[in-house]
Parts: C-alpha cells; sequence; structure tokens
C-alpha cells in the first residue's frame, strides 16, 4: 500500500521519516489493511470476492433491521447473528400485531406460528386483512448500524448495485427499498437520487413493517471491508460518476481537497486549521488548496455536492473518520492522505483506496504541512 519499498537501515532513517509523516515499511500483503488481504502472502493476483448475489422470495413480511448498538457489533459477528437468527425476533411484528385487539388476529397472539400463518396468508390474499401496508416489490437493504455514514455509503447503498439496470427501466412500476432503520436521515434519499431512483420511482421505508408481495434481498455487502463489497462499490461508482458527468476541465491547475472536521465529534480543526492551508499553498503554488468544512451547513445538507467536491479533487487529505467515505467517487489518479489518529484506526480508506487504484498515503497524526506536501509533490512524480 505504500509505493516505496526501500528497506530502512537505520533509527535515523525511520526517524527522518516519522518526522514528515510518512510510516514507511517495506509494502508487503501482511500489512495490508483487511484479515482478507493479509491471507495471500504475494500479489493479488486477480483475487477478488465472487459476483453479487441475493434471496428472492414471495409472500414475505420486513420488520425494523436489528440496530447495533456499537459500530464493532458488525454483520458476520456473533451478536449480529445472534440477533438476527432469533425466532423471538421473527415473530415480534406477528405478535405485535395479534396484540392489537382492533385487528382480526388477536385470538391467535398466543400462538405466534400460528400466527404468523395466518397473517401472510390474509396479505398474500389481499391487502384488506393485511395489518401491515403492502408493496408489490421490495428490495431489502437492512442497514444494521443506523448512526454510521460510512456503513450505509460503503456497506448498504451499494447492494442495489446488481439491479440498478432494470430498477431504472421506465416501465418499471415504482417499488420500495427496506432501509430498517428507525428514522430515516436527510442522506438516505439523496444516495438514491444519486443514481437516478428518485421519489417518483420508489418509497424509502424506515423501521415500519411491511409485507411484501415479492422482495429482493442482496446477499453481497455489509461488510466493514470495501473488499468484500467490491463489485458493489465499482459499480454504483460507475453510475453516479456517469451520470454527474466530467467535473473539471482540463489544464486547470491541481485540486487538493482537505477535511476539515470543524464542527464534528471528531475535531481536528486543530490539525488543518489556518496556518495549515497558508502553508499548504505556499508549500504547493502548483496547485489549488481547498477546505472542505463539516461547519458548512449548505454542504452537509447536499450529498450530490459532496460528491461534486471529490470528483474534482486531485489530491484529498482528510482524518480517518467517515468524512473520507466520499473517496468512491474520486478520480482513479488521485492521491489519499490519511491522517492517522490512533494505532487502533482501522485500514478501511487504505483498502478502498487500494481496489479503486488510487494512490495512498497513512500520515502521522502530527504531520506538518511540509511532510503533505513532499508527499503530494512525490506522488505526482509518478
Amino acid at each position: 500500500l505504500i509505493p516505496i519499498t526501500t528497506n530502512i537501515t537505520s533509527v535515523d532513517d525511520y526517524r527522518w521519516w516519522r518526522e514528515r509523516g510518512l510510516h514507511l515499511t517495506v509494502s508487503k500483503m501482511a500489512d495490508s489493511p483487511s484479515t482478507l488481504l493479509r491471507l495471500f502472502p504475494g500479489s493479488l493476483g486477480g483475487v477478488l470476492p465472487p459476483p453479487p448475489t441475493a434471496v428472492y422470495s414471495i409472500n414475505a413480511v420486513l420488520s425494523a433491521g436489528v440496530n447495533v448498538p456499537f459500530e464493532f457489533f458488525s454483520p458476520g459477528c456473533t451478536p449480529y447473528w445472534q440477533a438476527v437468527s432469533s425466532e423471538k425476533n421473527a415473530l415480534k411484528a406477528f405478535v405485535d400485531a395479534g396484540n392489537r385487539n382492533e385487528t382480526l388476529f388477536a385470538d391467535l397472539a398466543r400462538s405466534p406460528h400460528a400466527l404468523r400463518e395466518e397473517i401472510l396468508r390474509s396479505c398474500a390474499e389481499g391487502e384488506i386483512r393485511c395489518p401491515f401496508p403492502t408493496y408489490d416489490l421490495v428490495i431489502d437493504v437492512n442497514q444494521v448500524f443506523c448512526n454510521g455514514f460510512f456503513h450505509f455509503t460503503i456497506e448498504v447503498w451499494p447492494r442495489i448495485a446488481p439491479f440498478l439496470e432494470s430498477l431504472l427501466a421506465d416501465n418499471l412500476p415504482k417499488f420500495a427499498i427496506h432501509i430498517g432503520c428507525d428514522k430515516l436521515k436527510e442522506f438516505h434519499p439523496q444516495f438514491y437520487d444519486l443514481i437516478g431512483l428518485n421519489s417518483s420511482k420508489v418509497e424509502l421505508i424506515g423501521e415500519e413493517t411491511v409485507f411484501a408481495k415479492e422482495v429482493i434481498v442482496p446477499t453481497e455487502g455489509l461488510s466493514h471491508s470495501p473488499l468484500f463489497n467490491y463489485w458493489n462499490l465499482v459499480s454504483v461508482r460507475t453510475h453516479v460518476t456517469e451520470r454527474l458527468g466530467p467535473i473539471q476541465p482540463p489544464g486547470q491547475k491541481k485540486t487538493v481537497l482537505v477535511i476539515a472536521r470543524d464542527a464534528s465529534r471528531r475535531g481536528d480543526e486543530n490539525v488543518y486549521n489556518q496556518k495549515f492551508m497558508e502553508d499548504l499553498s505556499a508549500y504547493l503554488p502548483s496547485h489549488h488548496v481547498t477546505t472542505y468544512r463539516s461547519s458548512d451547513t449548505k454542504l452537509m445538507a447536499c450529498i450530490e455536492c459532496q460528491v461534486r467536491a471529490f470528483m474534482a479533487a486531485d489530491v484529498i487529505i482528510g482524518s480517518h473518520g467517515a468524512g473520507l467515505s466520499h473517496i468512491l467517487f474520486a478520480k482513479s489518479s488521485a492521491t489519499v492522505l490519511e491522517r492517522i489518529v490512533s494505532h487502533g484506526n482501522s485500514g478501511i480508506y487504505a483498502e478502498l483506496s487500494f481496489i479503486l487504484g488510487m494512490k495512498y498515503f497513512p500520515m502521522d497524526n502530527l504531520a506538518s504541512a511540509k511532510a503533505y506536501s513532499d508527499i503530494i509533490v512525490f506522488a505526482d512524480s509518478y
């Protein structure tokens, strides 16, 4: 992941690089950012996950997803699967419907399995007796950690990719996407707008329990590792960049985009401050240095504006965090410099840069503007 393979021969050499913000080591697969990559001792040699698959069913009830309380309860881990596979969770929506005295199913509330069968049969026969809103087609993407912007952008939203061509067809009736979160956030519909699925074509469903005459559940995605989501990510990236078109005219100065989290729980305004910006601009006279601020409420409210900013950037600088998710839309020739805040930071943005063909450099927590400029000049040289 680090395009320098010179061995460090002394402590002084190591210190020299550290002072300039670069974690310099020989790049080996054993040092790769994901467990999957570390399993391969040599070159990737075309190793990629299998193409996307999906589960299809008819006459299904979809209820609220499992919104795990912490980010590390990611899909695939034991707490997540225990929650998803719990019979109690699976029957809860039916029991709740049966417990409503005004429904036709109240007398079956104490027999959850019989209640389930009766509700499914009634909903399949017609909407009148169905206690849930009915849809002809629902795609269930089921966001698990509902507070996570990165998780939606990289893990959940791209799951729609295998079906995009069909879903964008003019003759397709309106359908629904089941997200499963208690409150749909402002960015949810905006992401679907990016790929042409606006409110005239699709309805987004939060935690509300619904009945689907047909349901598709994509099985790829929902992984913290971008490599496991490879095909979906490449597909939605292509759809978005083609739809928004070229952003930067040829011949213009290269753009350096600095993500400054000056209104965030992980604030770094003391690092990417005014002096840093002035120094970086002075060190890079052939580049245009611009700031992408979390305090810019107009920008933060517009996902397309954010995506366009990343598409126009030649160099992206930012601290480890969800703000780097949009490198998904950056040029394949872009250079990404990620400020590593702590040694516990995962390698997700290194991996995302890697699979998209970008140049990636991890930067020390306290690296100076000169260190950043040196790396940018170096990256521009090859």
